[in-house]
């Protein structure tokens, strides 16, 4: 059975230089020591630069990466594999207003409540605050209440 290669992948590339991760062979000090010793043995390469204790390899290259990635793998240092795709991006959320001044009422009302302040700061800020935020309609009190007619 083929001896299997640890796969790195990229993580930055532009022209002349990459960024690879091994993530598999992360700490392992010899064996990125060997892949130094290995990349500087291939022409065009210029520099590399490796990180055990990330399992990062930076590479200055003259020839484009996926040359320099096939004799690589020849030389049974590494095979350059696809990144994981990036996450999506966080989209923002949409931030109701009425809500945000709702929650704040309501933290000044519990703060008010916390003074000893019950009546009338706490309890006419939580009612606003109750209000704004949906949890009591403002229309409940009216329906509830004939106006004495």
């Amino acid at each position: 059975m083929p001896e299997v290669l640890p796969v790195a992948e990229v993580v930055h590339a532009m022209p002349g230089r990459a960024r690879l991760r091994i993530a598999e062979r992360r700490g392992d000090s010899v064996f990125f020591a060997s892949v130094a010793s290995g990349l500087s043995t291939i022409a065009g390469i210029y520099h590399a630069e490796v990180r055990p204790l990330t399992g990062s390899v930076l590479i200055e290259h003259g020839p484009p990466l996926d040359r320099i990635g096939a004799v690589a793998r020849e030389a049974r240092l590494f095979a350059i594999g696809n990144a994981a795709s990036p996450p999506p991006p966080v989209t923002a959320a949409e931030i109701d207003p009425k809500m945000v001044v709702g929650i704040g009422l309501g933290a000044v009302a519990v703060w008010q409540l916390l003074k000893g302040e019950l009546l009338p700061p706490a309890i006419t800020l939580a009612w606003y605050a109750a209000s704004l935020t949906g949890l009591v309609s403002n229309g409940a009190l009216a329906e509830g209440h004939d106006g004495g007619d």
